[in-house]
């Protein structure tokens, strides 16, 4: 199958990678098609494109790249119609928004995209007791990161 879209151009892709989101993204609850494309330049996020509205396209990653004890705290009964057996079989992603500043690019840790690959099904979960919050900021995490691992590096020289 072909699709035009305003960012990426025409892409090509197979009915068996369309995910059905049967509630949309919030704000976005009336366009239910997407696919997931992998772009060099993007690595290592990924688009989840919409099939039904050229211009929508979010970028999306797995939280543990950033964030390794990112965990998902929602409920299994919200997550009931994505249609699994074991939770192994979900994937999950999150939002990411770059604004004009870079250095304030952030992650919605707090709406992840939950995913059954199998089924092609997915949603969008609230996780409203977490201690997560939909601006999580990358460059600060990164930082983080690299301080603790320079800390332990020096620490056993």
């Amino acid at each position: 199958m072909k699709f035009v879209t305003t960012r990426f151009g025409e892409i090509d892709f197979k009915e068996n990678e369309v995910i059905l989101l049967p509630k949309g993204v919030l704000g976005f609850s009336q366009l239910t098609r997407y696919v997931i494309l992998k772009r060099k330049k993007s690595a290592p996020f990924l688009w989840l494109q919409s099939i039904e509205d050229s211009n929508v396209a979010f970028l999306i990653m797995d939280p543990v790249q950033f964030f390794p004890n990112y965990k998902l705290q929602i409920d299994e009964i919200e997550l009931e119609e994505l249609n699994y057996t074991n939770s192994s079989d979900l994937v999950t992603y999150v939002i990411v928004t770059v604004p004009q500043d870079v250095s304030l690019t952030s992650a919605d840790l707090l709406g992840p995209l939950v995913i059954n690959p199998k089924k092609r099904l997915a949603k969008q979960a609230v996780m409203p007791n977490s201690p997560y919050t939909t601006k999580h900021y990358l460059l600060d995490e990164f930082k983080k990161r690299f301080r603790r691992k320079y800390t332990k590096r020096r620490a056993s020289v």
